[in-house]
């Protein structure tokens, strides 16, 4: 029998969690096609909902985003009227996000067509929705574990000065 070659088109999973995250984007895309929200603001008001009154940081967190993206859809969102602030019990440089009736309102409609592709989606996991669950979060710790290596300090210091790019702004 001869020797198995390597499979040329093989990916880091890396890749294949790029490509999943782009067909979980398709599939929520076109679910939520005719809703009030898309996929991506649907899941913002998600984590306000859940989360019922939390500071910007820790919805941020929740999300998986930088501080800094999570402000600029809070934005859009409260330009909407659909979140407003509360002022933080302990933090008085901080506050809290909750949704509005028009934001519960939005969220409750999107999360109809959301859940239509979640139950289409969990019929297909063949080991079910824990183990997929389980699986994920996994990858996810992974990712942070290797985010915080990244941008530790002595990290930082070791790594080799790059040039700049030729052709490329700024």
């Amino acid at each position: 029998m001869p020797a198995s070659r390597p499979d040329p088109l093989a990916t880091s999973i890396l890749f294949d969690v790029f490509a999943l995250n782009q067909a979980v984007g398709r599939l929520l895309a076109t679910a939520m096609r005719d809703g009030p929200l898309t996929p991506g603001e649907y899941a913002v008001y998600s984590a306000i909902f859940e989360l019922e009154a939390a500071s910007p940081t820790e919805l941020a967190a929740r999300l998986g985003m930088r501080l800094t993206t999570f402000v600029d859809q809070l934005r859009v969102i409260q330009g909407r009227g659909h979140a407003r602030r509360l002022a933080h019990p302990t933090d008085r440089r901080s506050y809290r996000v909750v949704l509005t009736a028009a934001g519960l309102e939005a969220h409750r409609a999107a999360n109809r067509l959301f859940e239509e592709a979640y139950r289409a989606f969990t019929r297909r996991l063949p080991d079910g929705v824990e183990s997929a669950k389980q699986a994920l979060e996994m990858v996810r710790r992974a990712a942070d574990a290797a985010i915080a290596e990244a941008a530790a300090p002595e990290r930082r210091s070791r790594a080799p000065s790059r040039p700049p790019s030729a052709g490329r702004a700024g």
